[in-house]
């Protein structure tokens, strides 16, 4: 393997150890679409507008400092998924039905941790390559790359190039992720 292979792998790792950690990441707050706002005039929507997220948010005893330096403008990892979980007139359904603890898995999600995560954590490219097929076929209508991500990915993995395979995964919730979770989060696969 190539420095410069290395060196372009090394960014896809850590966003895939990420992506396992996704769930934990966000056990507080659901990933919402955020409406263009200042970070002060978020944070202040959130406390007057969503009084529930502040009081699931302040469960560890630094949280309540956090939000109230929000108000203030600070940006802060707190003052951030509080203004992610404001719906404040957005088009986001206002209650999530999956994919936060204790929430169970959304469907894709699921299939994910299922299927494709363990493919890659034991870096096996035939069960990469199988997945990949497999999600290939997932993709819903108007994701138009969707297929052609995945069969590419699918192609290289059975060629022996794991790394490649890997890449597509990358490529795809780049483009696709937060698309999807905000228009068919709960669809079934």
């Amino acid at each position: 393997m190539t420095r410069s292979s290395r060196a372009a792998l090394a960014p896809l790792f850590a966003v895939a150890l990420a992506l396992v950690a996704c769930d934990k990441k966000e056990d507080a707050t659901p990933p919402v679409p955020q409406p263009s706002a200042t970070p002060s005039a978020s944070a202040a929507a959130t406390a007057s507008a969503a009084p529930s997220v502040t009081a699931s948010a302040s469960a560890a005893p630094s949280a309540e400092p956090s939000a109230s330096a929000a108000a203030s403008a600070a940006p802060s990892a707190s003052a951030s998924a509080s203004a992610k979980a404001a719906p404040s007139g957005s088009a986001a359904p206002a209650k999530l039905a999956c994919g936060t603890k204790p929430l169970p898995d959304c469907p894709l999600q699921g299939w994910m941790k299922a299927n494709a995560n363990p493919a890659v954590s034991s870096g096996d490219a035939t069960k990469l390559a199988e997945s990949l097929e497999k999600m290939a076929k997932m993709g819903p209508p108007g994701y138009s790359n969707w297929a052609s991500i995945s069969n590419d990915g699918a192609k290289a993995a059975r060629a022996g190039n794991f790394d490649a395979g890997k890449a597509s995964c990358r490529t795809c919730h780049d483009q696709y992720k937060a698309k999807y979770r905000a228009e068919h989060r709960d669809r079934k696969i």
